[in-house]
């Protein structure tokens, strides 16, 4: 009667799904907006000029040794200070796109006007989601101080 009793458990047990337990759902990862990742200080890590490299941070024969002072400043939201590879300051705002592709710098003036070429407006393609480390840049116009080539940015947080 026992081995009954037991046999009939058994099968009850399969039939109601008495195995394994169903396996935890993992909660999906939450996506962090690139406007929230690119509010840091950013400065030069590579920088090209029409596809030729003028900077890598690494490298002690750069053809524009300029950029080892470049600082894109994000880090308060809404407002950008820019400092060039020639070391001028430019202050204005900023806003990321909300497709999330690109950065637009806006209103970017010194007390010697805005970027040269520019009319204080400098807007960069967002070539890959940022980390908190990196962030590669690419201006969709070229740059008159960067001898009208278009610019392309690697850059790092400290």
């Amino acid at each position: 009667m026992k081995q009954i009793l037991l046999v009939l458990f058994t099968i009850t047990m399969l039939a109601c799904g008495g195995g394994d337990p169903a396996p935890t759902p993992t909660p999906p990862t939450p996506t962090v907006s690139v406007a929230t990742l690119v509010k840091k200080v950013w400065t030069a890590s590579s920088v090209q000029w029409d596809g030729v490299t003028k900077y890598e941070k690494a490298s002690t024969s750069n053809v524009v040794q300029g950029y080892s002072q470049y600082k894109l400043d994000l880090s308060t939201s809404g407002s950008v200070t820019l400092t060039e590879f020639d070391g001028k300051i430019f202050t204005g705002t900023y806003t990321v796109a909300t497709d999330e592709k690109s950065l637009t710098l806006n209103g970017l003036t010194s007390a010697e006007g805005a970027p040269t070429g520019t009319g204080g407006t400098i807007v960069y393609t967002i070539l890959s989601t940022p980390t908190a480390s990196a962030l590669s840049l690419q201006q969709t116009t070229a740059y008159v101080k960067a001898s009208s080539a278009i610019v392309k940015l690697g850059l790092v947080a400290p």
